[in-house]
């Protein structure tokens, strides 16, 4: 999953202005069960579904960058990229900017629209990864801004869990010339954990595969410093959590494999 991390930040939000709660939750479950069975395709018709609105609210705008950005993230990950990948990035980019007008459009000094600015910056942060990973030669001059971006994020909303996501997602995967460090995204990703368990809203963990993710970005975490309790002790709690998740069923003979090359 570390080639998910480096370019993933979103966040399940309510949808008002565009679908009924009843209708934001089928939809949220779509995508979670296209993310634990990495169904690119039903994916994908979530997104085109939302785009048939031409006049989408702030709240619909910041719903589907969440599922283009994992939608980019498949298509740009693995050893070819995909043809679609551009094409995906430029049509999250306009909807990001046409989130920004809006979001500039809301009461000021609110914590609504302080909550999303940092998602705009953290939304920009993980742009820029994408961007990287189309074309290398950018790391140089976008590197910097990307952590910048994402850093700036949680600075400014603390308690936002998407941009913790973000800021550790950066600091696991950016070389250490760049700023990264491992201790200081498990520092991030264990703060988003805390955020989103404490929240009243059951959606924040119940059937989001952000929160599975982040699981799973935490394990990864664990895995790097050979702390392979904690590795266990987080693959345990997402098949309790999801017993069908056979990505995860698939990593704990690797886990052991790792353990046991540990004490040979």
């Amino acid at each position: 999953m570390k080639k998910w991390f480096f370019i993933l930040l979103v966040s399940v939000v309510s949808v008002s202005g565009y679908c009924s709660d009843s209708l934001f939750n089928k939809v949220a479950d779509k995508l979670y069960y296209s993310y634990i069975n990495q169904d690119i395709r039903s994916w994908k018709s979530v997104i085109d579904d939302f785009h048939r609105n031409k006049n989408m609210g702030v709240d619909s705008l910041d719903f589907i960058l969440e599922a283009q950005y994992c939608y980019v993230a498949w298509c740009i990950t693995g050893d070819t990229v995909n043809a679609n990948a551009k094409r995906a990035l430029d049509v999250a980019l306009k909807d990001l900017g046409m989130f920004e007008t809006k979001v500039k459009k809301l009461p000021a000094r609110t914590v609504t629209r302080n909550m999303y600015e940092a998602k705009i910056k953290s939304y920009g942060s993980a742009f820029l990864a994408y961007q990287m990973k189309l074309n290398p030669i950018k790391v140089v001059m976008n590197g910097w801004k990307c952590v910048n971006s994402s850093r700036n994020a949680v600075i400014e909303m603390p308690d936002c869990w998407f941009s913790q996501i973000e800021y550790g997602n950066v600091m696991y995967s950016m070389p250490t010339v760049l700023g990264g460090s491992n201790i200081n995204a498990k520092k991030a990703y264990l703060k988003a954990l805390k955020l989103m368990e404490a929240d009243s809203n059951k959606r924040t963990t119940y059937h989001n595969w952000l929160y599975m993710h982040l699981l799973l970005c935490i394990a990864d975490c664990y895995k790097s410093a050979e702390d392979y309790e904690n590795v266990r002790e987080f693959y345990n709690k997402i098949l309790k959590i999801e017993p069908s998740y056979k990505y995860v069923k698939g990593l704990i003979p690797s886990l052991d494999k790792f353990k046991k090359g540990k004490t040979n």
